[in-house]
């Protein structure tokens, strides 16, 4: 269900008891976050549990928010501008998403009001240092995370962790910016490049049209598909015994080499 100003107008409200305004909109499997400019800046907490969630932004500008419920939806990527619309966040649940890489949670910390934040039972929880890692880069304000209170000894332990050389190449090592993108995007663009080129598919199609068995077909269709040519298939002029300038590897060489091998069979033949 799409998130309308219908139902921003439906969805139930009420006062929670930190005497909160809050407007409800759980359980009705909203996929993307649109149209909440319709509610007027006039709810210090929304609660968007239970929805289909899958990438986290598009907030408008929110100034009284202050509470954000998103337990059980599948976010998985938040906006590297997610929270700039709404910036006096306090407390943010995320428990139960697939939220898997430190990186992606760069633009939570950016919240320097973020006093309590849940990201529980997400993949990214197991990675190593995951609570080091929160500690130390969100703001002095966090005081609970995952529900445990984060104490002094913790922030401590954190700083000198990725303290000095040593601490930037192993926030370098955990969490990496993300350049993976980026190389995947050049690779495509690597194969837009080879992939067009129509010697490239004529070769993979002629490959195929010879192959002996299933597994070098399906070898060679996975390349047609990707558009990258075989290593086996790069240098037809130099790999193979032919260096014929105009057709390649034909029956001209075939029948040249038949010819040697039989000795005086040329001469005759002249």
């Amino acid at each position: 269900m799409r998130l309308t100003l219908e139902l921003l107008q439906q969805a139930p409200q009420s006062l929670n008891p930190a005497k909160h305004r809050q407007l409800l909109l759980r359980g009705f499997k909203i996929p993307t976050i649109e149209n909440l400019g319709g509610t007027d800046d006039a709810y210090e907490c929304l609660d968007l549990s239970d929805n289909d969630l899958i990438k986290l932004g598009n907030f408008p500008p929110l100034k009284r928010l202050r509470v954000l419920m998103l337990a059980n939806n599948r976010i998985s990527r938040i906006a590297p501008d997610c929270f700039d619309p709404i910036p006096h966040i306090v407390s943010l649940v995320l428990t139960g998403n697939k939220l898997e890489k430190l990186v992606d949670l760069e633009p939570i910390t950016k919240l320097v009001n973020l006093e309590r934040l849940s990201l529980m039972d997400n993949p990214v929880t197991k990675v190593k240092h995951f609570r080091p890692y929160m500690i130390h880069k969100s703001s002095k304000a966090l005081r609970i995370l995952d529900f445990n209170r984060i104490k002094d000894k913790e922030r401590k332990a954190a700083s000198l962790l990725f303290a000095g050389d040593r601490g930037k190449k192993l926030l370098e090592e955990i969490a990496p910016p993300r350049v993976v993108g980026k190389e995947q995007t050049e690779k495509v663009s690597e194969v837009a490049k080879t992939g067009p080129s129509t010697e490239v598919v004529e070769r993979i199609k002629k490959a195929i049209a010879e192959a002996e068995t299933i597994e070098e077909v399906t070898r060679l269709e996975k390349a047609l598909k990707s558009g990258v040519l075989p290593d086996d298939l790069k240098e037809p002029g130099q790999a193979g015994p032919a260096e014929g300038p105009e057709q390649g590897p034909g029956p001209m060489e075939v029948s040249e080499g038949a010819a040697q091998a039989e000795g005086d069979t040329p001469a005759a033949a002249s």
